[in-house]
């Protein structure tokens, strides 16, 4: 056999990283910064971000022309963008994952298990029990049609189905992000690491998805951005300290009812970049 005759491919996963809707739609380098990460990481887009692209036509008019720099609001030209991205790919070449309405209009690719819809699902469904109607909080020049507090409980519960993976998102002044504040508006647990301990894993993390954007040719394009943050969050189920049903029966009172809660013992961690 020739040398010429043996093709030899590896690959390795990268690491998943959901993207805020409020990160890849709020700045100008929004559609550019999505898609330089696919080069270093596994990036999803959430089922909010796809929402808002399908309704563009009736948020576009309540679009801010020229939003400040150091701020996260929806742009015309970058929802143009991403329209433009969307009818100029076939669904083989996306480059980008997420979970649809059913499977057929998902794009899972071949990492994903075949449980992951079902997971979503079901923790999307008990969060936004769990959030209820809420407090209406200042959207800072989004569109009144589209709550981004609201998008970041989808945000969430992605994270969280992909096992407490990375949330990319940003900074904005002195408001923390989003899916920040989603977290504070339901009570959950929630950590901010500042400094990151330098002897744990979040410390390794951060270097690590430093050096990814660097590779990937963004630090210029960060330098102009917001501070960039991480966001994990993990639910009690996936904790192992959950009280479960034994043999299929349900538990009595509001042990019950804690049972089918994953939410109950979640906590969430979160630190710049």
């Amino acid at each position: 056999m020739l040398a010429d005759d043996l093709l030899v491919s590896v690959r390795s996963r990268k690491l998943p990283c959901v993207l805020d809707p409020a990160l890849v739609l709020g700045s100008a380098w929004g559609l550019e910064l999505a898609l330089r990460l696919t080069w270093v990481t596994e990036p999803w887009l959430t089922r909010a971000f796809w929402q808002l692209i399908d309704a563009s036509e009736l948020l576009m008019p309540q679009l801010a022309d020229a939003p400040a720099p150091d701020m996260l609001q929806p742009r015309d030209d970058v929802l143009r963008a991403w329209i433009a991205l969307r009818d100029h790919t076939d669904a083989g070449s996306w480059p980008f994952r997420w979970v649809g309405d059913r499977f057929a209009e998902s794009q899972l690719k071949d990492h994903a298990d075949a449980g992951l819809l079902e997971r979503y699902e079901s923790l999307a469904e008990s969060l936004a029990g769990r959030a209820g109607d809420g407090e209406a909080e200042l959207r800072h020049g989004w569109p009144l049609l589209w709550d981004p507090l609201q998008a970041s409980l989808d945000t969430l519960a992605l994270s969280a189905a992909l096992d407490a993976a990375v949330v990319l998102t940003a900074h904005v002044r002195d408001d923390n992000p989003w899916p920040v504040r989603a977290l504070h508006r339901l009570d959950l647990h929630t950590a901010r690491l500042d400094p990151v301990p330098p002897d744990s894993l979040f410390a390794a993390e951060r270097a690590l998805l430093r050096d990814a954007l660097a590779a990937a040719g963004l630090a210029s394009m960060v330098q102009r951005l917001p501070p960039l943050a991480v966001v994990h969050v993990m639910t009690g189920d996936a904790l192992g300290d959950a009280p479960r049903a034994i043999g299929g029966d349900e538990l009595a009172g509001g042990h019950a009812q804690a049972a089918t809660d994953p939410w109950r013992d979640a906590r969430a961690w979160w630190y710049l970049i």
